[in-house]
């Protein structure tokens, strides 16, 4: 598949503060989300509340007044500047090419599918928060997946993820990663996902047969096979 490499990650709890003020822009499914959102910091109870964004006490206050911020204009960044959880602290952003970022997608419960460079608001929302919203993004997201630039693409997603993609039938490839027992490793494999998708970008390269020469540090490659989307899955073992 000719183009550049395109790399879809998940999205992360931690979250820089700050940015230029500003509204955004949003299509109809961004809007129905954020409206729900709204509704629920303005009149959802304590309770509701810490389910929807997964923090207590004064961290709660703060998304509640972020949620509630949306109604107007907020502080924007640029997705990849936004996430800063483990995957996107090993990906280091900041370092690569600015060109790059728009070669990256993240899956956001608030706004979809955004663009590496796409400007995004502080904001706490737990998949779970708001009754339909998985089943909402499911049936919004086909549109903008069928509309990604064309390149080998890398699903680095972790399995609640992937779940949006169902029915979802462009070939993708992805990444296994697992110890050096032959383990899947799930808390750790954020950072490599990150250093992978790093590698991609730095090297501009998609096919999967010249990322398996590439170093990943920490890691080593063991081997490749078919995966259930019409591409290859990697197999990356991480050094004890």
């Amino acid at each position: 598949m000719k183009g550049a490499p395109i790399i879809l990650l998940a999205p992360s709890e931690d979250k820089a503060s700050g940015g230029a003020r500003g509204r955004l822009p949003e299509t109809p499914a961004q809007r129905w989300v954020r409206d729900r959102l709204v509704a629920l910091a303005k009149t959802g109870s304590p309770e509701a509340l810490k389910k929807a964004f997964g923090v207590k006490d004064l961290a709660l206050d703060k998304a509640r007044s972020e949620a509630l911020a949306l109604a107007g204009a907020v502080p924007l960044l640029p997705a990849l500047s936004r996430y800063t959880g483990v995957a996107f602290q090993a990906l280091d952003a900041a370092t690569l090419p600015p060109g790059t970022w728009a070669q990256v997608f993240i899956l956001s419960s608030l706004r979809g599918l955004v663009r590496g460079d796409e400007p995004v608001p502080p904001y706490k929302l737990k998949p779970g928060a708001i009754p339909g919203l998985k089943a909402h993004w499911r049936d919004a997201l086909p549109g903008r997946l069928e509309a990604l630039p064309e390149g080998p693409l890398w699903e680095l997603l972790p399995g609640d993820s992937a779940d949006l993609l169902q029915g979802w039938t462009r070939p993708r490839h992805g990444v296994e990663i697992c110890d050096a027992r032959g383990k899947a490793i799930s808390h750790f494999s954020k950072k490599y996902r990150g250093l992978v998708a790093r590698w991609i970008l730095v090297h501009q390269q998609g096919d999967p047969r010249k990322v398996l020469k590439g170093r990943i540090p920490g890691c080593q490659w063991a081997g490749v096979s078919e995966n259930d989307r019409g591409g290859l899955a990697l197999r990356l073992v991480v050094e004890p």
